[in-house]
């Protein structure tokens, strides 16, 4: 059986809502009832590791957006053993599964873990605290299983944020630094505010409903509105100043075109804007850019499967949203196909973009994963697709 997870995100100074532990026992208990003998297939479809969100960059002149340099690659290698050793209780559950025969492992690198193809120390690290082999060699960006029908890849490549067609660094290795992370330090630093769900900015999902977030704080924290309107309105001027993000921005923009890069300008504008009376534009940008996200996925897919070299595969599965979903295709070669995302085993603070009116977001706990069974399974099954959503009650706090 293939089964395929993504986007678990662990990195050193998380603050997870949710026990990594708890939910791999859950997921396993029921893997093992379908496993019998059979060593299950794992692949983690990207972003397994975040290195672009740790609050470690912050005390180095180096950034995840930098060229790839031999500091670069010691920061990684650092980031890396330090995140392994976080989770080296959760990590060792898995690792032991792998060992005794049960489980393989395929490591998809998506663009929260990117960086792990810069440096092979960290690679082979990695590698060791799954219990992989390969060592120091190059995590793959995509994984076939024709045994399936399969072909996986995290999906940041669809998304404009968050990859670019040269290979440069995307705007979303710039944002991460130097606003989501930045923002929850500099807020209680220069102001002395620490609203205890200030670090969920880390779940906040699409990465675009971050600025419309933070003016959802300070819309609810009546008493700080100015102060963390303020941080965040400083934040995104200096974001705007930083050499590599006006390249990015001149250079992924076209004269006399609202394009892509002005759009993401503007809501990251909208956003500094000290009066709350934005709120509405900000929302239905929000909608737009995603209703964009969304489509562009599925027409990816289908093109994918189009390609000779996936001839005879029937499904695509992505990770790098966050929300799970099952899109069926058509047909390809006369063959019913589908895509899937497959969400990811984090917190998600989604924002709510049908009512109208001023932004809100829904918090849940999520955990999907999809399985592929082989042929003669004694069910008949072809695959499965679980997911499962738990909010828990807010307690109102005091701003």
């Amino acid at each position: 059986m293939l089964i395929l997870v993504s986007d678990l995100h662990l990195r050193e100074g998380a603050r997870s809502h949710l026990s990594q532990i708890g939910q791999f026992a859950r997921f396993w208990e029921r893997i093992e009832q379908t496993r019998r003998d059979e060593t299950a297939q794992l692949c983690l479809v990207g972003d397994f590791l975040d290195l672009v969100r740790a609050p470690g960059w912050l005390a180095t002149s180096a950034r995840p957006y930098h060229s790839p340099s031999p500091a670069l690659e010691r920061e990684v290698e650092a980031l890396v053993q330090r995140t392994l050793t976080a989770e080296a209780a959760f990590l060792s559950e898995v690792r032991a599964k792998v060992e005794a025969g049960a489980l393989a492992i395929e490591y998809v690198v998506g663009n929260h873990d990117r960086l792990l193809n810069i440096a092979s120390r960290a690679r082979a690290a990695v590698r060791s605290a799954l219990g992989m082999p390969g060592g120091e060699a190059p995590f793959p960006t995509e994984a076939r299983f024709p045994r399936y029908g399969v072909l996986a890849y995290h999906g940041h490549a669809i998304d404009a944020l968050c990859s670019d067609p040269s290979g440069a660094p995307p705007l979303s290795d710039m944002i991460a630094p130097e606003l989501i992370v930045r923002f929850p330090e500099e807020l209680r630093r220069s102001t002395g505010f620490d609203h205890p769900h200030l670090d969920d900015i880390d779940d906040v999902r699409p990465i675009l409903a971050v600025p419309t977030w933070v003016r959802t704080l300070a819309r609810d924290e009546g008493s700080v509105r100015e102060k963390v309107t303020g941080v965040w309105a400083r934040l995104v001027e200096e974001f705007f100043d930083n050499g590599q993000v006006r390249d990015w921005f001149r250079s992924n923009h076209h004269r006399f075109k609202l394009d892509f890069a002005q759009k993401v300008k503007l809501l990251l504008s909208l956003s500094a804007r000290r009066g709350l009376g934005e709120d509405s534009k900000l929302l239905a940008l929000n909608g737009v850019l995603m209703k964009l996200l969304d489509a562009k996925f599925a027409r990816a897919a289908l093109g994918a499967l189009e390609r000779p070299e996936n001839r005879g595969l029937r499904y695509v599965v992505n990770g790098h949203t966050h929300f799970a979903g099952m899109t069926p295709l058509g047909l390809v070669d006369g063959r019913s196909t589908c895509y899937f995302n497959v969400g990811t085993w984090r917190t998600v603070h989604q924002l709510g973009n049908v009512a109208r009116g001023r932004p809100s977001f829904l918090a849940y706990h999520s955990m999907a994963y999809l399985v592929f069974f082989p042929d003669g399974d004694e069910l008949g099954r072809e695959f499965e697709w679980w997911q499962g959503a738990a909010t828990m009650h807010q307690r109102p706090v005091a701003g």
